[in-house]
């Protein structure tokens, strides 16, 4: 493949140091080239896809590129995300940097620096100048040596500038203003990264603001001043402008305060075995967790739940008179005639017990992951519990629309987006029926959460030389992709909670029926305003314009700052 020779790991004991330096140069040269060889048939592949792609497709929301992207993120077991990004590396080196691309081939360069040219050179729109400056970056990087990723990048502009000084990337940092975001990637399960950028006026008032909060409380409370400010700002973010006390006495006019009412649902697995399931709320879902108690497990065998408005009825004896039978086969005294009838009493529905959730025992975070117990622990107090019902083998239900309880489990279950690499949190997905209601049925053997994405890609990139899936009775579901490469996903809570997973009964025997393809379903395909390739051309002359701009407005080598 390329004259690259890796040591094997069970040799590298014999080896002296000097060695162990070469073998690690070699392996760093082949790992190089491996990932540009991967890169290659990324390229190959969206190429073909998107080339032959109907045109009538190109404003598809999922569109021909989004639709490859899915199949080679569903070959490679990476996220939609990834994959697209990472095919768009590839094609701007095949397409727009050839010559980089052969140094990367060849194992010469790293996907790091790799990135960092195709990032600095996106700009430049003249296939004549970005031709030139391929060609001195091929001369050149291989004689850089190590640099720091600031220096690399201030290497990789001076060549941009000295073709095309439009095309060089600037910093915004001038440009900055107020912002606010929610979350980000390094957050750790169990909590949400709040940042924001103020004037400082603001902030100062803020901080005013939280301090006097943290100081209203009595001094018999236990936290310090900095948990208080943290709990002050908690309580804002509720749109409670006051801190609760905390310190137990009844007397104290701060421990009357309203305290702020975490948005959690607890969901805790239950049987049926009760004439009636539990009432269930229509809340945002944050939380699952698995309560061992033998009132707080799944029981797959137990009888099918009676609706929630059903009044248990005692059977009579095969050939009993249903009166006599209701009162002890003894005949009833006649009525006074004239008092009326008395009605009969009401018969009052039992109800399960609440599940019990005992501290220590870890949880599910729906778009975080595994939650350690002791921060699901925190998250109890105040929290709604919910009880998920395994449905067992109960009948479809008859309409297209789950019941809150059916959705509740199958979300529960599925925990992500079932579709291959996804890991969108079910509780922000659709509910999608593997077999097309009506003539799949709504059922829990017939339902699976997609994210919006996914759903479109499987309802609108599907029929022949399409996406097909088939789901089983424990969740599993068999992917074939276009190619007829088959990829199995299973429920989310096979390892968490498998109680879930047990079978929910079987719709079929043999293969699902097939749904006839209907062409006219394109219509109804979410559009783009304009295609992809005319987002990105206007992007890139939108960056331009602003560099031209304000190119005169920055001193640059030997130029006097202005004045």
């Amino acid at each position: 493949m390329f004259e690259v020779s890796v040591a094997d790991p069970g040799a590298l004991g014999g080896l002296s140091d000097a060695d162990l330096i070469d073998a690690a140069r070699a392996a760093s040269r082949a790992e190089n080239a491996v990932c540009a060889r991967k890169l290659a048939v990324m390229a190959e592949l969206f190429t073909r896809r998107v080339d032959l792609a109907p045109v009538e497709r190109l404003d598809w929301w999922v569109d021909p590129q989004a639709a490859v992207t899915a199949e080679i993120a569903a070959a490679y077991r990476i996220t939609q995300g990834l994959a697209l990004h990472q095919t768009y590396r590839a094609v701007v080196l095949r397409d727009r940097l050839p010559r980089v691309g052969a140094l990367f081939l060849a194992g010469v360069i790293s996907e790091l620096l790799v990135r960092a040219i195709i990032t600095r050179t996106d700009l430049i729109a003249d296939p004549a100048l970005i031709a030139a400056v391929d060609a001195e970056l091929a001369a050149t990087v291989a004689g850089w040596g190590a640099l720091s990723v600031k220096a690399t990048e201030a290497t990789i502009d001076e060549i941009v500038e000295r073709h095309d000084p439009d095309a060089v990337r600037k910093s915004r940092d001038a440009e900055i203003g107020p912002a606010l975001e929610f979350g980000a990637p390094t957050d750790a399960p169990g909590f949400t990264t709040i940042w924001s950028r103020v004037f400082d006026g603001d902030a100062a008032a803020g901080w005013r603001t939280l301090t006097a909060m943290a100081y209203s409380v009595c001094d018999g409370d236990p936290r310090t001043l900095a948990e208080r400010r943290i709990d002050a700002w908690t309580a804002l973010l509720h749109g409670i402008t006051s801190l609760a006390c905390r310190c137990g006495n009844n007397d104290c006019e701060a421990a009357t305060t309203p305290r702020p009412v975490p948005e959690t649902i607890i969901y805790a697995l239950t049987d049926h075995t009760t004439n009636t399931p539990a009432e269930l709320r229509h809340d945002t879902v944050d939380t699952t967790t698995d309560e061992p108690q033998p009132d707080v497990t799944v029981d797959a065998e137990s009888a099918e739940p009676q609706p929630e408005d059903a009044t248990p009825v005692e059977e009579s004896p095969e050939g009993a008179d249903s009166d006599s039978a209701a009162a002890g086969d003894r005949p009833a005294p006649p009525a006074e005639p004239t008092q009326p009838a008395p009605a009969p009493a009401p018969v009052s529905t039992p109800r399960r017990n609440a599940p019990v959730l005992l501290p220590g025992r870890s949880g599910y975070l729906f778009g975080s992951g595994f939650l350690p117990a002791p921060f699901f622990d925190a998250m109890l107090e105040g929290a709604k519990v919910r009880e998920i019902i395994h449905p067992g083998n109960t009948g479809p239900e008859p309409r297209y629309t789950p019941s809150a309880a059916l959705a509740e489990f199958v979300r529960c279950r599925d925990l992500t987006c079932r579709f291959p690499g996804c890991d969108k949190p079910a509780t922000t997905a659709d509910i999608d029926h593997t077999v097309p209601h009506p003539v799949g049925p709504t059922h829990a053997s017939n339902l699976k959460t997609l994210c919006r994405f996914h759903h479109l890609l499987k309802t609108f990139w599907s029929g022949p030389g399409g996406w097909t899936d088939r789901q089983y009775p424990d969740g599993a579901i068999v992917w074939t992709s276009p190619t007829g490469h088959t990829y199995t996903t299973r429920p989310g809570s096979r390892l968490l909670f498998p109680a879930l997973c047990k079978p929910t009964g079987t719709l079929w025997t043999g293969d699902p029926p097939q749904v006839p393809h209907h062409e006219s379903r394109a219509a109804m395909m979410p559009r783009r305003t304009r295609t992809r390739t005319q987002s990105r051309a206007a992007y890139i002359t939108r960056e331009r314009q602003h560099n031209a701009d304000h190119r005169g407005d920055t001193p640059r080598g030997n130029d006097p700052p202005p004045f």
